[in-house]
């Protein structure tokens, strides 16, 4: 009970809030209003002063005036008068500013929006122009100097009125007054529960009557203000609920109840429903009348106890809501209401409380009573001579089936519910058939698709005769074949779009059907014959596209989701066929590939026939589905002769397919299918005969691959292939190629070096005819589209097999010299052709290997007896390097430069990784900072081809060396390492200073005293304890200050992040592990911030954001010192007050943005009280929060409106 009320507080207070909302914006609006008005009346002050300044010339004569008020708004009546000619007068000043007076008197009280009265003027009240200019004599003007102003009463608002509307317009322009109120309100509520559960239930039950008669009596309080009506009426509906649930909670609620007695406790709940739906009746809204139904019939549902008052006392809520609606045509409330009525029924009739057969007749009743007065509303006289109605439609529908499923549900189990159904079916279908004689269409349709349920019915009835469920999904399919060629025959396009969706939605529901029982191994309830309904289904599902396409009338009958052109049935005989497939592999021991050969065969042959897509796509699919099960087959099975009938079935429906060859006027996707499933067919066939003998399985690859290749020329010659079909041949033209050389690469292991050596011999000879096949076959020098260059590839095959060669059959310590040799010859190949542009890459890639696997036999494979030995190829492997790197310096071609500059930089990480591999990590940092100057004297002196950027590369490995050594040494230098962990640095300061006065690597502009100060931090963090670590950013953050101030650093910033680095610090780590004999540490730490504060103000010029970067920084800090050292459940308390202090703050230094993090902070206080307090904290403590954080909110907002000039 608690959460349902928690639940209407915070509906009420969303309401409240979205009310809110909407005066503010109407409030805009006449603000808009006001200004526009302002404006027109200076503009219309400025043309009267024009024109009395043209009255006030001696020679005027005037002419036809214009209006003077062009605005029809305005309070200034015009009048359209032509004035004749008047003798020159002068004006005087007098009756110019008496003018004025009276002009102003009688415009502003209409244009003031702040005073407590508006007066009402009459039209005559201001003195016109006209007038003025008729007046016969100036004295007649200056007996107008002061004109009457004549106002009408009006009342005058009251004080408490006035500021009730000031009240609510304080909570309307800020969220922190409407959010504390919210906050006070569910603090009240809190401590309301907390009073209920302290006393009887009674007095619980007395207590939510109480608040529902406030809810219900805040209606007749709001239904005076206009704004607020439509609020009133959901609060007066929210009491009605609150009473329904009282009466139910009354008998039904542990915690409420204290109605014991039966037909009391039920009394109280239908008296309950009863003030429930006449409070939805007399707001006269749809909405509001099916809420109340709903809400009704939902309370009836959570009764534990099923028992026969309930389901009537539900029929009759549902009759009620229905006739309640007799004198509107609420069609959406008649939806809801027999919907909500049919979820009832079926959750009533769920479970072990059945009723008797005599209550089941009193329900029969009930629902006849429901469904009755549903018809009846159906057939009143506001439906005469209407067009088609869809929710008419869908709600009487919805009516029949309630009346189907009511007589299912509540049926005593006898066999005679049948004929009834069927008997009901005929009437209702005579009942169709005179409502088209009507032509009441609407109700044609209707009761057309009402026929057909109940004849589904008496179908699925047969059940009840012992009938299989496959029996009856037969039946049920051929009654809708039936119905959807009547309609589609008649011309009916609604019923005709039914019957189509209700044949998909069968369609799939007989698919799961059989596919959760063709299994023989489930337990098959209620089944007659699985294997013979497939077959009658594949029959009846297939003659269906047959008969459309020889009666072409009929070609649109069973369109697939709305395309004309491919028939669902037809798609459902494919689907069919696929189970009958399974259902044979289950039931009859003959092999299961024979019938699907000949279904392929079949659907080729109506393709040839009927050339409709619907045949198309089943030959197709039936051509993938022979091919797939012909290869699992061969496959999976043992070695027989079986497996010749299966390739050769395969081949027939191929060759069958490849004949008829467009594929929806595509000439590519069979052939396709055709060419996959012939390379997959020998491929399974090598991998089952083959598998024993390496080197012919290897070859056997090689062979398919040289037939894909000569296929595909033949086919080139005849011009009988696509473009992507030739591509495709040389795609596993090149496909077996490469698992050639895979298989011969995994099999080296089990051949000696002879058989190793010829067949790479074997292969590269293969390779090499694939490679000048081009120049060989193509004599004639057609034009090649796709695959004119993909021999090329071939190439690389001969590189590869090379390598296989070396790596099998040449020890590991010669590979790098062999991969060296192997690099020179490629490039030197590259040098002298044209057409094999990648061996540049290749020889370089092969460069690289050499060098990796030289360090690789320097880490792993030295020792003593081969250290010599590796010494010597790693000197061959390097003058190798050098070869190659002359030879791009001499070559002509700029693609063999490619690699040029890119060469050093290996050098340099070769030089690099046998430092790391031999030298100890304390003395790294300073040998790479030496590293980095003898790069920096060789780029600047010798001119190597080597980008300068590789100087700071070195240096900033140099650096992280150094950090990781301190990290992994931490708090354990000694003496050496401070040494050496300092001279990197000090080389750092003179390569920085070599870097500066050479003016060198002008590209990019580092900051060095960043780095240094950086580099220095992390070393301090590692080696210093933890609460010497405040000090020293504190320190360095004066010295950083000092030197800026000196003019000796360029940044400030760095001096602003040590003092940020203290305060977060000294507030994550400090406060959390406090011990008080260091508390001269934290007072030296104060001083220091403190003393750091005085410079930055004293000495430091302002900067952007200087006040939030300086106080931001202590508002954390205490913030979370109180979270680490106060109590979690007043937590939020103070947290707010420190958000109050910080706009308090704000307010003083004029900083808006205070403003701003103080609101973000108090929405963390919020989120926090709602997830945290309200769950974890005592219940008293958390109304009390509730109530500070609430007055505490009010305060803030009070204090933004007093002081929101401040901001601006």
């Amino acid at each position: 009970m608690e959460n349902f009320i928690l639940f209407a507080l915070i509906v009420c207070i969303v309401v409240l809030f979205n009310k809110f909302n909407n005066l503010k914006e109407e409030n805009d609006h006449l603000d808009s209003l006001y200004r526009k008005n302002r404006d027109d009346f200076n503009t219309l002050k400025n043309e009267l002063a024009e024109i009395k300044k043209q009255l006030s010339q001696s020679n005027f004569i005037p002419e036809n005036l214009p209006p003077v008020v062009n605005e029809p708004e305005s309070v200034l009546e015009p009048q359209e008068e032509v004035l004749s000619p008047i003798p020159s007068f002068v004006v005087s000043e007098d009756a110019v500013v008496n003018e004025k007076e009276v002009i102003e008197e009688s415009i502003e009280p209409v244009v003031t929006f702040e005073s407590a009265s508006i007066p009402v003027l009459d039209k005559k009240e201001t003195p016109e122009l006209e007038e003025v200019l008729e007046t016969p004599s100036f004295s007649v003007l200056e007996s107008q100097s002061e004109p009457q102003v004549r106002e009408e009463e009006v009342y005058v608002e009251s004080a408490f009125s006035i500021f009730m509307k000031k009240l609510e317009q304080q909570f309307v322009e800020n969220w922190t007054g409407i959010l504390g109120t919210a906050i006070m309100v569910l603090g009240i509520g809190y401590l309301s529960i907390y009073t209920a559960l302290k006393v009887s239930p009674m007095f619980r039950i007395l207590i939510l009557w109480l608040y529902a008669g406030i809810l219900v009596g805040s209606y007749y309080f709001l239904e005076k203000k206009e704004k607020w009506f439509k609020t009133g009426l959901w609060l007066r509906s929210a009491g009605a609920s609150l009473f329904l649930f009282g009466c139910f909670g009354a008998s039904q609620i542990p915690a409420l109840t204290f109605i014991t007695n039966i037909p009391i406790a039920y009394s109280l709940i239908g008296f309950g429903i009863a003030i429930n739906l006449y409070v939805g009746y007399i707001i006269k809204q749809q909405t509001f009348l099916s809420l109340h139904v709903i809400l009704s019939i939902l309370i009836l549902c959570v009764i534990p106890e099923k028992l026969l008052i309930t389901f009537l006392l539900a029929s009759l809520t549902a009759t009620a809501g229905i006739v309640l609606s007799y004198k509107e045509k609420w069609e959406y409330h008649l939806l809801i209401v027999i919907s909500g009525f049919i979820i009832f029924d079926i959750w009533f009739t769920q479970g072990a409380n059945a009723l008797t057969a005599t209550e089941n007749l009193f329900a029969i009743i009930g629902i006849i009573l429901v469904s009755v007065s549903c018809m009846y509303m159906q057939y009143r006289s506001i439906y005469a001579d209407t067009r088609f109605d869809r929710i008419a439609f869908i709600t009487h529908l919805t009516n029949w089936v309630l009346f189907a499923a009511g007589l299912i549900l509540h049926s005593t189990g006898s066999k005679i519910k049948i004929f009834v159904l069927l008997v009901a079916g005929i009437l209702c279908l005579f009942a169709t058939l005179f409502a088209r004689k009507k032509k009441i269409f609407w109700l044609y349709h209707l009761d057309g698709m009402v026929s057909f349920i109940l004849f589904s019915l008496s179908i699925i009835m047969l059940n009840d005769w012992k009938i299989g469920y496959d029996i009856i999904i037969c039946g049920l399919y051929f009654l809708l074949i039936t119905c959807l060629f009547v309609v589609y025959k008649n011309n009916e396009a609604l019923l005709h779009k039914i019957f189509l969706v209700i044949n998909h939605v069968l369609c799939v529901f007989i698919f799961l059907f059989f596919i959760s029982h063709i299994n023989p191994f489930f337990v098959q309830t209620y089944i007659t014959n699985i294997f013979a309904t497939l077959i009658v289904l594949v029959i009846t599902s297939l003659m269906v596209p047959v008969f459309c396409s020889v009666k072409k009338e009929f070609l649109g009958v069973d369109a697939f989701i709305s395309k004309q052109n491919l028939s669902l049935n037809g798609i459902f005989s494919v689907v069919c066929s696929i189970l009958f497939f399974i259902s044979w592999y289950h039931t009859i021991e003959i092999s299961f590939y024979y019938p699907i050969v000949f279904v392929a065969l079949l659907w080729c042959a109506l393709r040839f026939k009927f050339k409709t897509n619907t045949f198309d796509l089943g030959r197709f699919v039936f051509l993938l589905i022979a091919i797939g099960v012909g290869l699992t087959l061969i496959l999976v099975g043992q070695k027989s002769n079986l497996d010749i009938l299966f390739a050769l079935g395969i081949i027939a429906v191929i060759t069958l397919n490849w004949l008829v060859k467009s594929f929806y006027k595509d000439d590519s996707i069979v052939k396709t299918i055709g060419i996959i499933g012939v390379n997959a067919l020998l491929v399974s066939t090598e991998y089952k005969y083959l598998t024993s003998a390496t080197i012919i399985q290897i070859f056997g690859l090689f062979a398919i691959a040289l037939l894909n290749h000569e296929f595909l020329w033949i086919q080139f010659k005849q011009k009988r292939l696509s473009v992507g079909n030739q591509i495709l041949l040389y795609g596993f033209c090149l496909a077996f190629s490469v698992f050639g050389s895979l298989l011969f690469v995994y099999n080296t292991r089990f051949l000696n070096n002879t058989e190793i050596g010829l067949t790479a011999v074997g292969i590269s000879l293969i390779e090499v005819y694939i490679f000048f096949a081009a120049k060989i076959r193509n004599k004639s020098n057609e034009i090649i589209s796709g695959w004119k260059n993909f021999h090329i590839l071939n190439s690389d095959f001969i590189l590869f097999n090379a390598l296989v060669f070396g790596f099998s059959c040449i020890e590991i310590n010669y590979i790098p010299v062999y991969l060296g040799v192997l690099a020179l010859i490629t490039f030197w190949i590259f040098q002298k052709t044209e057409n094999i542009k990648r061996y540049n890459v290749y020889s370089f890639v092969l460069l690289i290997a050499s060098i990796v696997l030289s360090l690789y036999l320097a880490v792993y494979e030295v020792n003593e007896d081969n250290r010599i030995l590796i010494y010597l190829v790693e000197t061959g492997a390097i003058l190798l390097s050098a070869i190659y790197s002359y030879l791009q310096l001499k070559t002509s071609k700029e693609e063999g430069k490619m690699f040029i500059s890119i060469l050093p930089v290996i050098q340099n990480l070769w030089i690099i990784v046998l430092l790391i591999i031999q030298v100890e990590v304390g003395y790294l940092p300073t040998l790479f900072m030496l590293l980095a100057i003898l790069n920096f004297v060789l780029i600047l002196y010798k001119k190597v081809e080597l980008v300068p950027e590789t100087v700071l590369a070195v240096g900033t490995l140099s650096i992280l060396t150094s950090v990781f050594y301190s990290i992994r040494e931490l708090n354990s230098f000694v003496f050496l390492d401070w040494i050496l962990q300092l001279s990197a640095v000090v080389l750092l300061i003179v390569l920085t200073f070599l870097i500066h006065k050479k003016e060198f690597i002008k590209s990019l502009q580092i900051d060095y005293q960043i780095v240094v100060n950086v580099w220095l931090s992390i070393i301090m963090f590692s080696q210093l304890e933890h609460k010497w670590l405040p000090v020293f950013w504190a320190v360095t953050a004066i010295v950083n200050a000092w030197l800026y101030y000196k003019k000796i650093g360029s940044k400030k910033e760095i001096s602003i992040v040590y003092y940020l680095l203290a305060n977060f610090h000294l507030a994550f780590v400090s406060f959390n592990y406090f011990e008080s004999k260091f508390e001269y540490v934290y007072l030296i730490i104060f001083a220091l911030l403190a003393l750091y504060v005085f410079i930055v103000y004293k000495f430091i010029e302002e900067f952007p954001f200087k006040n939030s970067i300086i106080i931001y920084p202590a508002t954390f800090s205490i913030g979370l010192f109180l979270y680490l050292t106060f109590d979690k459940g007043i937590l939020t308390f103070f947290w707010i007050l420190e958000s109050l202090g910080l706009l308090i703050l704000g307010i003083m230094l004029k900083e808006k943005y205070f403003r701003y993090v103080s609101l973000s902070l108090v929405g963390i206080c919020v989120i926090r009280l709602m997830f945290f307090d309200l769950s974890n904290t005592d219940f008293l403590i958390r109304a009390l929060v509730l109530l500070g954080v609430g007055v505490v909110l009010l305060v803030m907002n009070t204090l933004f409106k007093k002081y929101k000039h401040r901001f601006d």
